[in-house]
């Protein structure tokens, strides 16, 4: 089952975070009929957002919520992640069939895919007024070093990332998971080369899973089984889209889409997919006639003229 733990380790001087995502990444595959390295980009970018999900508090009713944005110049083209510290995650991006040559080690070559060149954004939407926003140069397009360089350039926290994903050769996911290791104000020089060194000498976490090894077993292991778990949660594959949202989303476009829309939808009705879980909605000319209505009754008096 894939989890998500949060610890606290070295005395309260380290924050953790572990997750497995085995069967989310096996989801995002099948969902997106991804190639194996666009499943291993999908795969890294929702156990990156997890990650990063589980030090969101609630503050109001609205559930908080990550999300990734990464957009390099290679042939993946635009992928989004987001998720939330209630365990659900969602991931897509513009061609979920690009697939690179393997590196020469024979491992899929997720920074090809990615691009070597361009931004890693994220976004934490707390409910209250604007999400918080920033955005850091790609760090080489393997996702897990450029998640570690955005919390370390924009937000100024030293933090070790490790992200894995193993595909089999027919394309089916093996193991999937993610360790995030954050360092607290007042972390000593000394202990953190010894973090450091465990850290390096962990080795992958693909390779662990394989032995039979998950998340409290990997914390274990980096910090000799002195930290402590303070709280598992499940995790999951969740989109939540609904007719609902497919009208709002429709309403942002404005009320020429929506116009162009209806003309087409003459013979036979407009049919919108999510982009995140692939379900299709129909959205028949009466009900586009009823937006583009509603558009035009909500739009201010010089636009109307």
């Amino acid at each position: 089952m894939d989890r998500m733990l949060r610890a606290i380790a070295a005395e309260g001087g380290a924050r953790v975070v572990a997750v497995e995502t085995t069967g989310v990444a096996e989801k995002l595959r099948t969902v997106h009929s991804a190639s194996p390295t666009m499943t291993a980009a999908l795969g890294r970018a929702a156990t990156g957002a997890l990650l990063l999900a589980a030090s969101l508090e609630k503050v109001t009713e609205k559930e908080p919520i990550v999300t990734l944005e990464i957009e390099g110049n290679g042939p993946a083209g635009k992928i989004i992640a987001t998720a939330s510290p209630a365990g659900w995650v969602r991931a897509t991006a513009k061609n979920t069939a690009a697939d690179p040559p393997p590196k020469p080690n024979g491992k899929l070559d997720v920074g090809a895919a990615v691009g070597r060149e361009g931004t890693f954004a994220v976004a934490r939407d707390l409910g209250i007024g604007q999400p918080y926003r920033g955005v850091v140069p790609l760090a080489g397009g393997e996702i897990g070093l450029d998640l570690a360089t955005y919390l370390k350039d924009s937000e100024q926290t030293p933090t070790a990332v490790l992200l894995g994903v193993r595909v089999a050769a027919e394309g089916r996911v093996l193991h999937s998971g993610g360790l995030l290791v954050q360092l607290m104000p007042g972390f000593s020089e000394e202990r953190a080369i010894v973090l450091e060194s465990r850290l390096s000498a962990f080795g992958e976490l693909t390779r662990k899973m394989q032995a039979g090894a998950g998340p409290a077993e990997w914390i274990d292991e980096i910090f000799a089984a002195t930290a402590k778990v303070e709280e598992e949660t499940p995790v999951r594959f969740h989109c939540g889209c609904s007719r609902d949202r497919v009208e709002r989303a429709l309403k942002l476009l404005g009320a020429k889409e929506v116009g162009a829309l209806m003309r087409d939808a003459e013979s036979r009705p407009a049919r919108i997919v999510c982009e995140f879980c692939r379900t299709p909605y129909d959205v028949p000319r009466d009900d586009l006639a009823r937006l583009l209505l509603e558009l035009e009754r909500e739009a201010p008096p010089a636009a109307r003229a």
